[in-house]
């Protein structure tokens, strides 16, 4: 009889431990993975910018690939620029000629091998005058840009001038066609691109025959803040 008492005190023993044990478990707390990411679903991800084509920077220490090969228009004769700035030049000339001024394109898109033979003529024009080869070197590069890194090659850039003033000179500045340019290209969405004060940024001589375009509202910004590409880039 004691041993029934027993047995039956060990089961209730044994009972309360097993409901305690699940009373225990129950109450645990789940310990969350620490190495989980964050759960960003409500984050909207940045969009990407593409680089504005029109704004490409061309120069010895940005050159163009040898196989570049813009969608070309034409806008005189042989000379073709890339089909929006090409658009753009003919309401310039439309426009210079309702005032009185007629433009003339003397070079527009070359290719990379027309860009090369311009470069060797030109450093060949300053070994005959005396210089050692090393120095025509650099000299013409500030003339004639080397091979890739001609605005040129981009089909974005024109050389323009008037019939009566076909020198490619500082004079042209002077010039009617010259005044009329540098007022109102900006209206168009070309900059004239060697300014004559903007010699040390841009490493090239004063062109103002040289119109580079980068569309309109680029180019009225750079016009009115009296910038040069090289220095409109790094303000954005």
């Amino acid at each position: 009889m004691q041993m029934k008492r027993m047995d039956r005190s060990i089961l209730i023993l044994l009972a309360l431990m097993a409901m305690l044990v699940v009373a225990i478990s129950g109450c645990t707390p789940v310990v969350q993975n620490t190495d989980l990411p964050p759960d960003n679903t409500d984050e909207v991800p940045e969009p990407v910018t593409e680089p504005d084509p029109y704004l490409v920077l061309v120069n010895a220490d940005n050159p163009l690939s040898e196989d570049l090969v813009p969608n070309l228009k034409t806008i005189q004769g042989n000379f073709k620029l890339e089909e929006q700035a090409a658009d753009a030049y003919l309401a310039m000339k439309a426009a210079a000629k309702e005032d009185g001024i007629t433009l003339l394109v003397i070079s527009a898109h070359r290719p990379y091998a027309t860009q090369e033979r311009l470069y060797k003529n030109q450093v060949q024009k300053l070994i005959n005058k005396g210089r050692s080869e090393a120095d025509a070197a650099v000299e013409a590069a500030a003339i004639v840009a080397r091979p890739g890194t001609s605005e040129h090659n981009t089909g974005l850039a024109a050389d323009i001038v008037t019939p009566s003033y076909q020198n490619l000179d500082p004079g042209f500045a002077k010039t009617d066609a010259g005044k009329w340019l540098a007022a109102n290209a900006h209206n168009y969405g070309f900059v004239l691109r060697y300014p004559k004060d903007k010699q040390d940024i841009t490493g090239i001589i004063f062109e103002p025959w040289h119109f580079r375009y980068v569309g309109v509202e680029h180019a009225a910004r750079m016009y009115e803040e009296d910038l040069c590409l090289e220095e409109y880039l790094a303000k954005k």
